[in-house]
């Protein structure tokens, strides 16, 4: 059944163009603008997915906002260093940083930087590696337990937050930590690429090149405020206490959060206040997303559980209708 399920084209499912053909226009997109790759192609052709069978069109259908966050991101490259130029802050932030957050006159970044751990390196060069897969790897979860309502919700919070992120990068740019480490708090430079910083050691370490080949391909040198490192697992911390039979990954999504928020300011990428930041994007995205989801007889059980007097429910029934509007 799993086979005839998944790897049979169906021959009852009617077929539409639309899908396949904004895939193949996103490819021919690219191409024009210059810089086609194979994961570009790769992007276009999950279109087609629409075509073969139900659970593919599904998959394609749950899974859409992850997609979109992902060709947009790439797309910033046609238009990010135009944008920012002549508009990069570079010594505000850290002055802010080193008063506010300060340890011995010296920013966070700056102490951490100078107190290196081997076991630090290695658990936070995980955590950056690994957390865009902690994401997707709760929403293939709620995909196979066919929890598709709240997979709906936890893949547009991750392009809302990711669409709030970006806009951010380009209203307010930020030279990251270890770009102050590295050039100072001069006009900033618009001929670099991003850098792994303190990653870099994950990789001497263990005698790879993932931080290296990372960040070469990215773009976003200045998009350090907000950190969106940290917004995805609190993201994924908010979804696994919101479903009960989740509830086994609560510690490890809880950690992991703390971890990530460690490692954020212990590999130079992000200050203190980017952080926080990042934190506040995701509690925004969380509460309003949560909110418009929701089926209106569950805002309605929602309401009445905040006012039970008003509505007459009892106290007990009031509980119980404010934690089933969430599930």
């Amino acid at each position: 059944m799993l086979a005839r399920d998944w790897l049979l084209p169906s021959r009852t499912m009617e077929r539409r163009l639309g899908p396949p053909a904004l895939g193949l226009a996103y490819v021919a997109a690219i191409a024009a603008l210059g810089g086609l790759r194979p994961d570009h192609v790769f992007i276009g052709l999950l279109g087609l997915l629409d075509l073969y069978n139900e659970k593919t069109r599904l998959f394609l259908a749950r899974f859409f906002p992850f997609i979109v966050t992902g060709a947009i991101f790439d797309s910033m490259r046609y238009v990010y260093w135009p944008a920012i130029e002549g508009r990069v802050h570079v010594a505000g932030p850290y002055l802010f940083e080193r008063e506010w957050f300060g340890i011995g006159g010296r920013t966070p970044n700056e102490w951490l930087d100078a107190h290196p751990v081997a076991g630090l390196d290695l658990a936070c060069g995980f955590a950056y590696l690994v957390y865009v897969g902690e994401y997707l790897a709760v929403a293939f979860l709620l995909f196979f337990r066919r929890r598709f309502h709240a997979l709906r919700t936890f893949a547009l919070c991750f392009l809302v937050v990711n669409l709030l992120g970006f806009a951010t990068y380009f209203a307010y740019p930020v030279a990251p930590p270890w770009y102050v480490a590295q050039y100072g708090l001069g006009p900033a430079r618009m001929d670099i690429q991003p850098a792994a910083a303190a990653a870099s050691r994950f990789d001497l370490l263990l005698g790879t090149h993932f931080f290296e080949q990372m960040y070469g391909r990215g773009v976003d040198v200045y998009g350090a405020f907000p950190s969106l490192h940290v917004a995805y697992p609190l993201i994924v911390v908010w979804m696994v206490f919101r479903l009960r039979e989740l509830r086994w990954l609560r510690v490890p999504a809880v950690l992991f959060f703390l971890l990530m928020c460690l490692s954020a300011v212990y590999l130079q990428h992000h200050y203190v206040i980017d952080v926080l930041l990042g934190i506040a994007y995701a509690a925004v995205t969380v509460a309003v997303l949560a909110w418009w989801r929701m089926p209106t007889s569950r805002k309605a059980a929602l309401a009445s559980s905040a006012h039970p007097e008003a509505s007459g429910s009892p106290p007990a029934a009031a509980s119980v209708a404010r934690r089933r509007a969430f599930e």
